[in-house]
């Protein structure tokens, strides 16, 4: 497509998700493609979901920025991490992705017929400049039996997914009400990754006035 932005800097995109490189490629943005490949930190005892989201993502654009050693001058790095928060009387659980079909099936069991919450924080990091935001968008879970549960676990879809569930995929029939950016709830706050990348100077309006 034609893009109404054009490239002032280099743009790396700390992800191997197909669905975030998606998002980019369709408006029209160039930029490579370098996967974050350091340990995913784990929650400490206590921390807020969003701040945990913002530590995983921030440490995805540092190792990719400090990583490259063919580095354009002014190279800018993207990452993303997305988590599922279920809240209910105990606190907030964050629910990644699971390690194996029957941990899938006990995430999709306790989100069945609940509402909970998808946090996408992003991190755009070049030279000094480093820069954390997110998006949350509610999602609401029909109530389906644990017989129908079990064949969209044996689907092997729920595998690589936070909350074990893809509303992109096979598993947009889970969801009977989404509150805010279905976008956010993919991978990536397109909306607001795009005002600040513009605002970063990373990109401009090709017919801005």
């Amino acid at each position: 497509m034609t893009s109404a932005f054009t490239m002032l800097r280099p743009l790396v995109l700390a992800s191997g998700s197909p669905r975030r490189r998606a998002f980019l490629e369709s408006v029209g943005l160039t930029f490579r493609i370098l996967p974050a490949t350091c340990d995913e930190p784990r929650p400490l005892p206590g921390e807020d979901p969003r701040a945990y989201a913002a530590r995983c993502a921030e440490a995805k654009s540092r190792f990719v920025l400090t990583s490259m050693t063919d580095r354009e001058a002014g190279t800018a790095v993207l990452s993303a991490d997305t988590i599922v928060i279920l809240r209910d009387e105990t606190g907030a659980s964050i629910l990644g992705k699971p390690r194996d079909k029957a941990e899938a099936l006990a995430m999709l069991s306790r989100l069945s017929g609940r509402t909970h919450e998808v946090v996408t924080s992003c991190c755009l990091a070049m030279d000094s400049h480093v820069e954390c935001f997110d998006d949350m968008t509610e999602v609401t879970f029909a109530p389906w039996p644990r017989s129908v549960l079990e064949a969209y676990v044996e689907s092997g879809d729920p595998l690589d997914k936070a909350g074990a569930y893809g509303i992109q995929g096979k598993g947009a029939f889970l969801v009977s009400r989404v509150s805010g950016s279905w976008s956010t709830v993919v991978g990536l706050p397109l909306n607001l990754v795009l005002e600040r990348l513009l605002a970063a100077g990373v990109l401009d309006l090709k017919h801005a006035r």
